[in-house]
């Protein structure tokens, strides 16, 4: 027993060494699940995480959804009877393309008298429209008909969709997103050619090429090529750091594999264009192909050459490095890197690279960022600051911001600044005149064109929203508005005081306005003191009426902001006033009295289309309408036969209204013009406050007329308002309803005559009277 006793002790002892191991291996292996698992978990935690960053940026929080700005949203109508060529002409303007074969969106052709075309699909405000096609046919090269040939039917009118004219990002970087389809095939070929080649093929990260950079690296012994795919180089833009570390990398390779899981190539691609950074303009980052060639080469990414692209390309390895100002040399030498790879893959031939190759860098002026409408879009930035207050970025995510831009009106604004202003430069010897111009619809309020200076493309300073000038005679028309408010007081008619005066004000020198030829008549009628722009008899007017009641009245036309000085100067406009801000006084004055706000926006919509934001077009009628009619007409007398009256010759028929300006030593010249629809204003000066040589008659009047060639002219018919009849009086201002010298508006009541009747005998059958007093002039 004792024996198998000892046998089995031994066995039992021999058995617990081996069940020990056995047991730590089963605990090992549970150990290492349970953190195979907990790792699993964790990495799979942190992947969702990641996954919802990447969602979250991408699904509409790119570069914090750019704010898209279009242009005036234009319809075309039968009723408009449009010439073949002016519907050509506004198909181009709205990146429509003429082909001979009508095949995508944006297509059209004309052949026998007519033009089809496919209507691009747009979330406009009001609704969405669908892709159409339409066909318009002409009779005579006038619109007669207009066929909707989907739903086979005639209509009286369509929408165009309008043009993407901006992108607006935030303060400290600067990006001109534009669709993948408007960037040149070339572009995208060299591009995957040099940065990724296998970008279609790979799942966001490539491990052969990773290899391959490797490999070369070690045989240059430095970095010449970087392993990073595309996605991966996406990836540390929008979300990452430039941080060199392994830690960087395993979040850079893992959020690579999400972000080409989440999305398709072209997305992906269409983003990365848009996103990488380029380069530095002082502390402003610039981000995006479309932008760089702005900035390196003042063109659109389509309309540059190869060799430029090649640059592009190029400087994706390293803005600073091979930035073609700072070190030209490194830049053509990486350039024509490019260029040998588009040979090598047969993309470019010899004799194409030869040439490319040899060219210089061509690139502009440093730091210059060329834009279309940079001034328009200033002041519609700060438009949407007045608007939508601080909170605005967050408010216009991702939201359409459709404007009131007329493309049409914003080329001739700019055409007219740049070639009158040079033509003014050339004729004064006086190369740093400068200018600027308002265009606005004044019975909406809209602003249909803004140019802040003759470098039209460059985003400086904005010299029709931003500078202060003195406006001199241009403040008449509110002193004579202010004054016939008051029927009882004062009439076109009115003769006023045209002797030298002396005006004292306690505390300042004595003041003696003077005529700006310095003569003297005696006596004038206002509506003869407004016409030829005479300064004694507009401040014996405004002081009649009252500096008081003279400001009321500028202040409720619009300028409720502006600091104006209680001061006899001010009726001959020694204050300071911006060209938007004459504008809206003008406006008030052509809308016969109506006050609508002037604005550059016409709705703003989330992406959803949901409205956000509409300007409200209703007037307020802030001035009797009688008032501001009169005023209206005495402009007209302007261009008839006063200071303006140089337009009649070309324009006379028209019937235009107008006002100059010139201040003190001829420093500002100003024009304001009204035709049946628009009202312009236009800026001609120096920005050292120098002397121009020019009066507003010679300089911005200049301009306005050369503006006039450009567009159509509508004829300015004055709306009668119920109050106003028109009576005769002779030269002196006296009434004569028997035999005028001409007639004029005046405010009358009801029954109020002004011309006694002239006795007649007896006759053996009744005479009928001539009536004189509600007859009006030829408009």
């Amino acid at each position: 027993m004792s024996t198998e006793q000892d046998k089995s002790a031994q066995s039992n002892t021999s058995n617990k060494p081996a069940k020990t191991l056995q047991n730590k291996k089963r605990r090992f292996t549970l150990f290492m699940a349970k953190l195979a698992f907990t790792g699993a978990c964790l990495i799979g935690a942190y992947g969702i995480y990641l996954d919802g960053q990447i969602r979250s940026k991408m699904d509409g929080q790119i570069w914090r959804l750019p704010a898209e700005v279009y242009s005036r949203i234009e319809s075309i109508r039968l009723e408009d009877n449009w010439s073949l060529d002016k519907i050509k002409q506004t198909l181009l303007e709205n990146d429509y393309r003429q082909t001979t074969l009508v095949a995508a969106p944006g297509d059209f052709k004309i052949e026998d008298n007519s033009i089809v075309l496919i209507r691009r699909a747009f979330p406009f405000p009001e609704q969405a429209e669908a892709q159409r096609v339409f066909r318009l046919r002409f009779t005579d090269n006038k619109l007669s008909v207009i066929e909707d040939l989907i739903n086979l039917k005639a209509i009286n009118e369509f929408k165009l969709s309008p043009k993407l004219i901006a992108m607006l990002q935030s303060e400290k970087e600067e990006r001109l997103a534009i669709p993948l389809q408007n960037y040149p095939r070339l572009l995208i070929d060299a591009l995957l050619l040099t940065e990724d080649r296998n970008f279609y093929q790979h799942e966001g990260i490539s491990p052969l090429g990773m290899a391959r950079a490797m490999i070369t690296n070690i045989r240059a012994g430095h970095t010449v090529q970087g392993g990073s795919t595309l996605t991966q180089q996406l990836v540390k833009n929008l979300f990452l750091t430039n941080e060199r570390s392994i830690s960087r990398k395993i979040h850079e390779a893992l959020m690579a594999i999400l972000l080409d899981f989440r999305y398709d190539k072209n997305t992906i691609l269409e983003t990365y264009l848009n996103e990488i950074y380029l380069g530095q303009s002082g502390d402003i980052q610039i981000h995006g192909f479309e932008l760089a060639s702005h900035f390196y080469f003042g063109l659109p990414i389509r309309e540059i050459s190869l060799d430029q692209i090649a640059l592009l390309v190029g400087m994706v390895k390293g803005p600073s490095l091979y930035n073609p100002w700072r070190n030209p040399g490194y830049a053509l030498e990486r350039r024509n890197v490019v260029l040998r790879l588009l040979l090598e893959h047969k993309i470019i031939g010899q004799e194409l690279y030869d040439m490319l190759s040899k060219r210089p860098l061509g690139v502009q002026e440093k730091g210059k960022i060329t834009r279309n409408y940079p001034s328009f879009i200033q002041t519609l930035q700060a438009e949407l600051r007045d608007n939508l207050g601080e909170n605005r970025e967050n408010k216009l995510l991702g939201a359409r911001i459709f404007t009131t831009l007329d493309p049409k009106q914003q080329r001739a604004a700019e055409q007219a600044v740049v070639k009158a202003t040079g033509e003014l430069q050339l004729k004064t010897k006086n190369p740093d005149l400068q200018a600027a111009m308002i265009i606005a619809d004044y019975k909406s309020g809209q602003v249909l064109a803004i140019v802040g200076g003759t470098q039209i493309q460059y985003a400086g300073f904005n010299r029709a929203f931003m500078a202060k000038r003195q406006i001199g005679s241009l403040v008449k028309p509110s002193v004579y508005l202010a004054a016939l408010s008051e029927p009882d007081k004062f009439r076109l008619n009115t003769p006023l005081n045209n002797r030298p005066i002396t005006i004292t004000i306690k505390g300042s020198p004595p003041w003696s306005p003077r005529n700006y030829d310095n003569r003297f008549s005696g006596s004038v009628m206002l509506i003869d003191a407004l016409a030829r722009s005479l300064n004694v008899p507009t401040v014996n007017l405004g002081m009649k009426t009252g500096l008081k009641k003279v400001i009321e009245t500028q202040q409720a036309m619009g300028w409720d902001k502006i600091n104006i000085p209680k001061v006899p100067s001010m009726l001959l406009g020694s204050l300071q006033v911006s060209p938007y801000d004459v504008t809206k006084l003008y406006q008030t004055i052509a809308n016969n009295g109506g006050k609508v706000r002037l604005t550059t926006i016409q709705s703003i919509t989330d992406r959803q289309g949901n409205l956000l934001y509409r300007h409200d077009n209703n007037a307020e009628q802030v001035v009797p309408e009688e008032a501001a009619y009169q005023t209206l007409y005495a402009m007209q007398q302007v261009v008839d036969r006063g200071t303006a009256r140089s337009l009649m010759e070309n324009f006379g028929q028209y019937h235009l209204a107008g006002k100059t300006g010139t201040t003190n030593d001829a420093r500002d010249t100003w024009y304001v013009g009204i035709d049946g629809q628009n009202l312009a204003t236009v800026w001609v000066g120096r920005d050292d406050n120098g002397e121009t040589k020019l009066t507003g008659a010679s300089g911005a009047l200049y301009l306005y007329k050369d503006y006039l060639t450009r567009v159509p002219v509508k004829t300015l018919k004055l709306t009668k308002p119920k109050g106003i009849k028109f009576v005769g009086i002779n030269s002196y201002g006296g009434w004569n309803c028997d035999n005028p010298i001409r007639t004029i508006p005046v405010w009358a009541g009801k029954d109020q005559v002004f011309c006694a009747p002239t006795p007649k005998p007896a006759p053996v059958e009744q005479a009928q009277p001539a009536v004189v007093e509600e007859a009006a002039p030829a408009q």
